[in-house]
Formats: C-alpha cells, sequence, structure tokens
C-alpha cells in the first residue's frame, strides 16, 4: 500500500511509491504524472477516483511507468515524450537487438526499458499543451537522466507545480549519477562519465526559471525553494566536474577533450614515460609478453586472432620458443575475446583474478559494460597477493579493482627490475574511472584508493597499461594528489547524492540477478539470485519478487527477504518454476526490490531464454 498522499494543491496529489506519482483529479477521474507499479485501483478508490482519464510519463524507465499497463487497459490514454516513444511501443526491438546485450560501449537508453510495450496515445515534445478538464499542463524538455525526459508544468490553486522526473532529488541532490553516462565530444557513452552533465545543467537552469513554486520529482522531497535547490546542485556538479577532469586518463588518451579544465591548478602534470625493458614486447592490439633468457613467453591479455597469430609467427622465425601461460588483467572484450582460440592454439594455461575468472568462464550470467560472448578456458582464479615462480621471475598476482572491480594487477620481478601490469587501471594522466557501469567504488582501501596503497606498498620502478607502448612511473607527489582528491570526491558525492554511502548513487549494479541470462526448458524450475552490495555502515534488510509472465509462478507467497550487514554482500534466492507450454522466447523478468524500507520498483531484470 503506497503511502498516504500527500495534496499539495486543491485537487492536486502526490502518492510516493517507488516514485512520486503525481495525480490530479476532476470529479471521479483523475490524470497521472507517472505510474509506479504500487499503484493500484483501489488505493485511487480512497481518493474519491474511479476512472484514470491520461497518464502523462517524464521518461521511459519502468520505476516510473510499469503500473500504467493497469490502467491503460481500462482506457486511460499515454502519452510520451516523442524522443522515447520507441521505447513504450516497440520494446522487442531494444530486447532483441544483439548490441544490447554483448560487447557493450553504449548506456543510452539504459537497461530499465519496459519489458512489455505499452500503447502510446500521444506523444509530446517542448512547448505542447496538455488541456485537462480545464487544466493546462505546459510540457518542458529536461534530458539528462534519460534523452527523452520530460517535465510538466501547470497551475493548481493558484500554485505552479512541476513535475520534473529524475532532473533532481531535493535541494542540491540528484538521485544517482550513472544515468549521465552518456558520449560527448566523439567519446562513446562508456567513456562518458558524466557526459550527460552539460544537458542536465540546461534542464536544471530551465527548471530553476519556468516560474514552478514547488518541484517535484520522482524520487525525493516535495521542492519548496526551487532556485535554491538547483543553485545548489549546479555549484555541486561544477566541483564535482573539476575534480574528476582533474586526474582523469581522458586527458591522456583524447587530450583535446577536457579543454574546459585543462588550465585547472588541480590537473595532474603527466607521469614520466619510457621505453619498455628488453624482455617486454608488445604481440598486438592489448597484449603484451613477458620473454625469459629462455625464450618462453607469458602472455598478458588475448583479445584479438591477430595475438594468436603473431606468437605463432614468432615461434617459426624463432623469437621465442613457446607460450607457456597467459594471465588476463580484466573482462572487457578488446582484452579476452581471443582467449579461448589462445587455449586451442598453445594449450597453455590461462589465469585470472578470482574476482575475474567467473565471468570469462561463463559470461552468459552477468551484463556489464564491455563484456565478451566468448566464454574463456580459465584454468585458476588467484587470490589476492599470491605469489609464484615463472622461469626467472617472481609472479605476484593482486585484486586491482581500478577501471573496474573485475580487475586484477600483476606484478612481475625479475632482471633488477619491478614491473606492474596495471591492466587499464592507469595512464600518465591519471585514473581510468570513466564508466559507472565497471563498479569504481570510493573509500580506503576500495577501488582506486586500494590500487594507489598497493603502488605505495610495493613500489614498482614501472607501470605497464595494455593500451600503452610505453611504460610510466608515478612520483610520491603524483600518488598523494591522486589519492587526496579521491578523498575529496568523496565528501563531494557524499553532499549531492542522498544515499548513505556515494558509492549507492555511482554504483549501477548494486543490485543485480545472478545469472543475469540462462537457459530453461518448459515445465522446468531454476532460480536467480537477486544480489545485493551494502555500500552502507550499517545492516540494511533487502527483498525482492518477481513479476512473471502468464502461468509462470514462483515458489515464495511472501517476499523472498534477507538482510545484509555493513559493506557486504547478501542475496536473495527466487525459484520459478515455467509451465509445460512456457513459450519458447527470450523472457525478460523485472524484478521488484526493496532495500533499508524503501521501494526501489521494477528496477533490475534477469533473462531466461526457454528453449
Amino acid at each position: 500500500m503506497p503511502k498516504a498522499a500527500v495534496e499539495v494543491a486543491p485537487g492536486l496529489y502526490v502518492l510516493p511509491g517507488a516514485v512520486n506519482v503525481g495525480l490530479l483529479r476532476a470529479g471521479e477521474q483523475a490524470l497521472l504524472f507517472d505510474c509506479c507499479d504500487s499503484l493500484l485501483p483501489q488505493h485511487l478508490a480512497s481518493l474519491g477516483v474511479r476512472r484514470v482519464d491520461m497518464i502523462l510519463c517524464t521518461q521511459h524507465r519502468r520505476p516510473n511507468v510499469a503500473g500504467a499497463r493497469t490502467f491503460a487497459e481500462a482506457g486511460a490514454a499515454i502519452v510520451v515524450p516523442e524522443a522515447e516513444r520507441p521505447l513504450f511501443e516497440d520494446v522487442s526491438s531494444y530486447w532483441e537487438d544483439w548490441r544490447n546485450r554483448w560487447h557493450i560501449y553504449h548506456h543510452r537508453p539504459g537497461p530499465q526499458v519496459l519489458a512489455q510495450p505499452l500503447p502510446v496515445a500521444r506523444s509530446v515534445r517542448e512547448g505542447d499543451a496538455i488541456e485537462w478538464h480545464g487544466a493546462i499542463i505546459r510540457v518542458l524538455e529536461t534530458p539528462g537522466p534519460t534523452d527523452g525526459s520530460t517535465s510538466y508544468l501547470m497551475e493548481a490553486g493558484g500554485r505552479k507545480v512541476c513535475f520534473c522526473g529524475d532532473v533532481l532529488f531535493g535541494d542540491g541532490q540528484v538521485w544517482e549519477l550513472y544515468s549521465l553516462q552518456k558520449g560527448f565530444g566523439g567519446i562513446l557513452d562508456y567513456h562518458g562519465f558524466l557526459g550527460n552533465l552539460q544537458g542536465l545543467k540546461q534542464s536544471l537552469r530551465k527548471l530553476a526559471g519556468c516560474g514552478a513554486e514547488l518541484l517535484v520529482p520522482s524520487h525525493g522531497p516535495i521542492i519548496r525553494e526551487p532556485k535554491r535547490a538547483v543553485a545548489l546542485a549546479l555549484e555541486r556538479l561544477s566541483l564535482l566536474w573539476r575534480n574528476y577532469s582533474a586526474i582523469s586518463s581522458l586527458n591522456y588518451y583524447f587530450p583535446a577533450l577536457l579543454r574546459d579544465t585543462q588550465d585547472d591548478p588541480w590537473r595532474m602534470k603527466p607521469a614520466r614515460t619510457q621505453t619498455l625493458p628488453s624482455f617486454v614486447r608488445r604481440v598486438a592490439f592489448t597484449s603484451f609478453a613477458l620473454i625469459s633468457d629462455s625464450g618462453a613467453a607469458l602472455l598478458v591479455d588475448c583479445g584479438h586472432d591477430s595475438v594468436v597469430e603473431t606468437l605463432q609467427h614468432w615461434i617459426r622465425k624463432g623469437a621465442i620458443t613457446s607460450v607457456e601461460a597467459c594471465w588476463v588483467t580484466h573482462y572487457h572484450d578488446d582484452h579476452v575475446d581471443a582467449l579461448h582460440r589462445l587455449a586451442q592454439a598453445f594449450g597453455c594455461p590461462i589465469l585470472a583474478d578470482s574476482h575475474v575468472a567467473p565471468i570469462l568462464r561463463c559470461p552468459l550470467r552477468f551484463f556489464l559494460p564491455c563484456i565478451s560472448p566468448n566464454p574463456a578456458p580459465v584454468t585458476r582464479g588467484t587470490l589476492d597477493g599470491e605469489s609464484w615462480s615463472w622461469r626467472e621471475f617472481n609472479l605476484t598476482a593482486f585484486h586491482f579493482p581500478g577501471q573496474s572491480l573485475y580487475h586484477g594487477g600483476l606484478l612481475v620481478e625479475g632482471h633488477g627490475l619491478k614491473l606492474f601490469f596495471v591492466g587499464d587501471s592507469f595512464s600518465p594522466a591519471g585514473i581510468d574511472d570513466y564508466c559507472s557501469g565497471n563498479r569504481n567504488f570510493l573509500g580506503a582501501e576500495r577501488g582506486f584508493r586500494r590500487c594507489l596503497a598497493i603502488l605505495r606498498r610495493h613500489r614498482p620502478d614501472l607501470l605497464i597499461n595494455q593500451h600503452q607502448d610505453r611504460a610510466f612511473s608515478f612520483t610520491q607527489e603524483q600518488l598523494d594528489h591522486m589519492d587526496s582528491l579521491l578523498v575529496e570526491r568523496e565528501k563531494l558525492l557524499a553532499a549531492l547524492l542522498p544515499w548513505q554511502h556515494p558509492d549507492f548513487g555511482t554504483d549501477e549494479w548494486w543490485v543485480r540477478s545472478f545469472p543475469f541470462e540462462q537457459e530453461a526448458c518448459p515445465g522446468s524450475k531454476l532460480a536467480i539470485d537477486v544480489q545485493f552490495t551494502n555500500h552502507g555502515d550499517r545492516a540494511a534488510r533487502a527483498a525482492a519478487e518477481p513479476v512473471l509472465p502468464a502461468g509462470w509462478r514462483w515458489q515464495k507467497r511472501a517476499l523472498a527477504r534477507t538482510s545484509v550487514p555493513a559493506r557486504a554482500e547478501g542475496a536473495v534466492r527466487i525459484w520459478l518454476c515455467l509451465p509445460a507450454d512456457a513459450e519458447p522466447a527470450r523472457h525478460v523478468i523485472p524484478l521488484r526490490v526493496w532495500w533499508a524500507g524503501r521501494y526501489l520498483g521494477q528496477c533490475r531484470h534477469a533473462v531466461v531464454v526457454v528453449r
């Protein structure tokens, strides 16, 4: 049952739920702004509403519109942003597109597309007006959290009220940041952390200047001082961008991209670079080979067939004698796509950090940026700090959660040098944290601060990044500068985001399904775990339930619940029973999620392919 309705003006209500639903009443009829799935006809009946005539949607995402189907089937007209109309009517095009499952370098429109289409009566754009029982509702295009995000401005009882979706959460705060992942200046969405920041800022300024006395956001409290709330959000977002730009590896790979902060004194001076030592050779693409005095090679990463072909060519001409092993830095496709072919060609063991190995062995179970569909025969997952000898070298593996949580680092000691293969985690300009889907955590001994601590402890002479032809090294001053900015970033994000810890607002997959995708036969039984990462410093209750196709069942009548300890992982298991006549198809199973007493809506999903 939703919380009690709040009347913000005569006949205009806000109904809290997974999102705030606006309700404009005229007799026994109502117009809704968005429609959470916890809102049912009997709840409206308690307000004297017998019929929903129209639903104005601020965006396409499930938590905002999953409840609209019930009312659409009873005759409600669905009104949507013109830019997002296909994401309501033609959702099969999204779910059936192979590009939205593998090798993912885009983020828009995001993973919360409806599982089933909704009939659309009308689409609207900037400047349109909707008249309903004497009320005039103005349409404002306010992109930011989604490309087509739309706000609705109206006057009721002498007060101007604007339903603004997820453009703003509250005074100086936004709900989360991963929705701003968008390419800009010629780069793809993958590299565009805060990439839609300028669009969001324009939308915030539009809200501040629209004349509204009240802003009703999707997720936060009613905002009673819009101009103050917007000004504070703009200030905090600008400080965050300055902090991010100062140590971003975008400054190395795309030196002209962040021109707006190029003269900022916070910008770190690039690290010194030098040629690779003679016993390290670039193979091809993103791969290096460590070559022993015996002529044997140890490969680091194998993302392309050209790597295998080059190694075979080296053996034929006598440049190396054999390939004895492969160490994998992280799961991204450009580092792992050809691992299966490497194993076939050389029969060598494949090693990866224990956080990386499960993704390589069975990528079908995961949904992450840049993921490869090719399973790899990983021989062993290494533990953090595990050491072993290979030829004349001593090797030490680390969990190195920089560019991604699912990332390892390899310290190589030999020939009088200490080398550290950092994967993609550093460049001479700083850190590679430009994709929120990679799960970059904040805090001491987490994320890049953990990586910096490892470099401090072991003091390698040279760092080797898989995308760079030259090695580099950081001074103590540069290590301190990156660390201090990450400490400051945590404070900035704590002010900007409303969560107990800012990682909730930057880690898109703190709630996730496992396996993300699996195959099943009609009449079979299967399990889906809804996994939670509790970034906070106190335990939290979590719960989940599936939204199933007709005829499917699950084995709990009540919610699947658990308590997740502070700074720990937890999960609830959901058992599904497929009917004997289950349709052979790719089924998207939305998951309703509760966290710490708050309903988050259908914010996650799993995929079941019935064969």
